[in-house]
């Protein structure tokens, strides 16, 4: 301890006097060598640690020697960390590509200063034990960069660089690094750092730039556990790879113009990735991971389970010229995307911006949103995809098994602009198509705490077409005020730069549902200030139910003509609760409206309403279905009543053309106004009329279920009238239940022949009062027979 104080003491008198660098660095050399220790495994090739100052004081350890096996050099630690505002500095002749570095002791690799290389080379750290990146960690290095927690780099000849299994002479090899080969325990990977770039340039999110690469490079973290603790990755134009893998794993990795690719077809199992905020004295620092450039980037993420949460924590891809942008894509299992934390790619060039990819194999939820200070908008979280100018957006797909966004959280694809200094400049590319598959479920709830809609979007605000939407899954659910909306519309903030008379078209929204859901103002809707309606298709296979002011609508501005609205559910029903103010609408302001045409089994609940009926039931003289209680479904021009659209219905059981069908509110009793007409000429106290049906099943299957119904029976003839008399009745059935006792002996197993059901002409009275009805009156005299005959006249 005493030599340390002395070394920092000298290090002062070295500053202030002057005096020769040489009799430092014999002071501080076991100092240095406390953090960066070479070990002995490459024999005389070993590395050569030399601590050094530099013209601020600051210690660089410079390393030379190793062992160099063409274009490889490989070097061998027993410990190696980078002190904060420290410099390691890989002393490597040019001519070398890969620079292999791994650590064979057991402590973790603490990096919180600058790891520089000569010339182009890609510099490798592996270190199974773990590795974390400080505030101040940087890179000064030509080419690409991969830390990794993987007890093994694996060559295209068979070798591996082994730091388990770390021999006196290992053999060493000239062939090009193909793999990453994780032991039994994959050490976790943690970066925090928050470094500036050497020329004050910042990220595509205007932050530090953290850990760089030099452009089109790649930039690497391959481990167990990856975590971004309020740190920055960046890659102009070039490829960030985060990976999260378990143990005995082998990603292969695989050369490209832009350095480095992973591939995890030998993983079976991963761990997780997450990138959050981290506080420091009250200051908040969010992770970002960022490529842009003339081309873009690429960034690709491989975990379980992918976390981003907070505010402006984000991932995302920028085409800044005229080149095709490079993707985002996130394989997990599941991902999400709260409080405000953002996933996007974009452009403001030329060129098309990026695509972005999620495939989540169990779910994807974009949850909640960020209160800005001061403010009525909320920030929300989101995926998304844009254009800022003439370049197309990239597409968005989303495929799992459950797609949830609530509170705010919004998946969407624009054409919108660039915001200058309170002017927007619209943009004039066309924007993304999004795509979602969800084998069971795509659920949207709710709205921010400032009232903005949870859902998914696909808009325009400038001259460029909104991409298409299109939903595939199981259940879609909308509920809450929550939205699923493609739309043209123009923004009314800030100067608006750009011509607002030529506004592109809304998109096409298509859904392919098993059932459909619309609750609580849950809205399907395609919209359009000035220009026209984008089409609405629906599939269902079972059943589309809206309830209490939901809506589907493709709505057009100006003079445009409204959408077409298509409902197909041929085996399946279409219901809304009459009174719940549902509305199915296609119109336009002042142009034509909109076809709507829906094919369903049933339709309950709703009345088609030409622009008369609206104009006459609504309160508020608005022409407004939604403010009618009753479900509408209307296609007309609110200006114009000739330029009415269509309403066609096809449904072989239901014409919904009738209208709903107001019950009378004070039932009747219809057995006893029967009885009372009828006089049974019997001395009892009062009469009484039973219905007991026809029998059997409906018919139809789609009609109601009766509980009193049996097997089907239908009417047969008549018998001959002698058969009919109240005497001969009796007489049969006496016959009849001999003969049955006879043949149930003789047909234990066979099927029991229906009973014939006769229709009934007339009743008699027998001695005590009972009516019996039967088939005919008989013509006998009532002093002839124990029954008296009666009858009642025709009502």
């Amino acid at each position: 301890m005493r030599h340390q104080k002395s070394a920092a003491w000298y290090y002062k008198l070295v500053l202030a006097s002057g005096l020769a660098l040489a009799g430092a660095l014999l002071l501080c050399g076991s100092c240095a060598l406390a953090q960066i220790q070479k070990d002995d495994t490459l024999g005389s090739e070993s590395s050569v640690v030399t601590p050094q100052l530099d013209i601020d004081g600051h210690s660089i350890d410079q390393i030379d020697g190793g062992a160099i096996r063409g274009t490889n050099l490989f070097h061998s630690f027993e410990q190696f960390s980078v002190l904060t505002n420290s410099r390691v500095h890989f002393n490597n002749g040019t001519n070398i590509q890969n620079i292999i570095s791994r650590v064979t002791g057991k402590s973790i690799s603490n990096i919180d200063g600058i790891l520089k290389a000569n010339g182009t080379a890609n510099l490798f750290l592996i270190n199974p034990n773990g590795i974390v990146f400080g505030p101040n960690a940087s890179l000064n290095i030509g080419g690409s960069f991969v830390a990794s927690t993987a007890s093994s780099l694996n060559f295209a000849d068979g070798t591996k660089f082994s730091t388990t299994n770390s021999q006196t002479t290992p053999l060493l090899t000239v062939s090009v690094p193909i793999g990453l080969q994780f032991g039994a325990v994959a050490a976790s990977i943690r970066n925090q750092s928050q470094a500036k770039s050497p020329d004050n340039v910042t990220n595509s999110l205007d932050g530090n730039v953290g850990i760089q690469v030099k452009p089109g490079k790649t930039l690497a973290l391959v481990g167990g556990d990856i975590t971004l603790d309020g740190g920055n990755l960046t890659a102009q134009s070039g490829r960030i790879e985060l990976g999260s893998v378990a143990g005995n794993s082998l990603v292969s990795l695989n050369q490209t113009n832009q350095g480095w690719s992973l591939g995890y077809e030998g993983v079976q199992n991963f761990q997780n990735i997450q990138l959050i905020r981290r506080t420091v004295d009250h200051e908040e620092f969010p992770s970002q991971v960022a490529t842009s450039g003339e081309n873009g980037g690429n960034i690709q993420v491989q975990g379980r389970t992918v976390e981003l949460i907070g505010n402006l924590v984000s991932l995302t891809t920028q085409t800044t010229g005229a080149g095709k942008g490079g993707d985002l894509t996130i394989n997990t299992r599941k991902l999400v995307v709260q409080d405000g934390a953002q996933v996007f790619t974009s452009t403001i060039g030329e060129g098309y911006g990026g695509n972005l990819i999620v495939n989540a194999s169990e779910s994807v939820n974009v949850i909640g949103s960020f209160s800005i200070p001061n403010s009525t908008f909320d920030r929300p979280s989101v995926l998304f995809s844009s254009t800022g100018t003439a370049g197309k957006a990239g597409d968005l797909t989303i495929n799992t098994e459950r797609l949830l966004i609530q509170n705010g959280g919004r998946v969407s694809t624009d054409s919108s602009g660039t915001l200058k200094n309170s002017e927007f400049i619209i943009a004039t590319g066309s924007g993304g198509n999004l795509t979602v598959n969800a084998s069971k479920s795509v659920e949207l709830m709710g709205t921010t705490t400032n009232g903005f809609s949870s859902g998914l979007f696909a808009s325009t605000n400038g001259s460029g077409d909104a991409g298409k939407l299109t939903i595939t899954t199981g259940q879609l659910i909308v509920r809450d005020k929550a939205e699923v909306n493609v739309s043209s519309q123009i923004l009314t903030f800030g100067t608006y730069i750009g011509n607002t008379s030529n506004l592109g078209s809304a998109g096409e929204l298509n859904v392919n549902a098993r059932s459909i859901l619309l609750d609580n103002q849950g809205k399907l809707i395609s919209s359009s200030d000035s220009g026209k309606g984008g089409n609405i298709t629906l599939q269902v296979r079972d059943l589309l139910l809206m309830r209490r002011n939901s809506q589907i609508s493709t709505n057009a501005g100006g003079d445009k003509t409204g959408g077409n609205i298509t409902i197909k559910a041929p085996n399946g029903f279409l219901v809304a609760t009459p009174f719940g103010n549902n509305d199915i609408t296609a119109n336009a302001n002042s142009g034509s409206g909109g076809k709507i045409t829906i094919t369903a089994k049933k339709i309950f609940g709703f009345v088609p309403r030409t622009r008369a009926d609206v104009e006459r039931l609504d309160p508020t003289g608005s022409i407004n279905p939604n403010n009618l209680r009753t479900s509408d479904i209307t296609a007309f021009s609110r200006q114009d009543p000739t330029l009415s659209g269509t309403v066609q219905i096809n449904s072989p059981d239901a014409d919904p053309s009738k209208g709903l069908v107001e019950l009378p509110v004070n039932l009747v009793d219809a057995s006893e106004q029967i009885a009372a007409g009828c006089n049974s000429g019997a001395k009892i106290g009062r009469s009484s009329f039973i219905a007991t049906g026809r029998g059997g099943l409906v018919a139809d299957p789609t009609q109601p279920l009766i509980a009193d119904d049996a097997v089907l029976a239908d009417w047969i003839a008549l018998e001959p009238e002698s058969k009919n008399s109240a005497a001969g009745i009796q007489k049969r059935a006496v016959l009849q239940a001999q003969q049955n006792i006879e043949e149930k002996s003789q047909k234990v197993n066979s099927v029991n022949e229906p009973t014939q059901i006769v229709e009934a002409q007339g009743w008699v009275m027998d001695a005590n009062g009972n009516v019996v009805l039967v088939a005919q009156v008989p013509t006998a005299s009532p002093h002839n027979s124990s029954l008296t005959a009666t009858s009642c006249a025709a009502r």
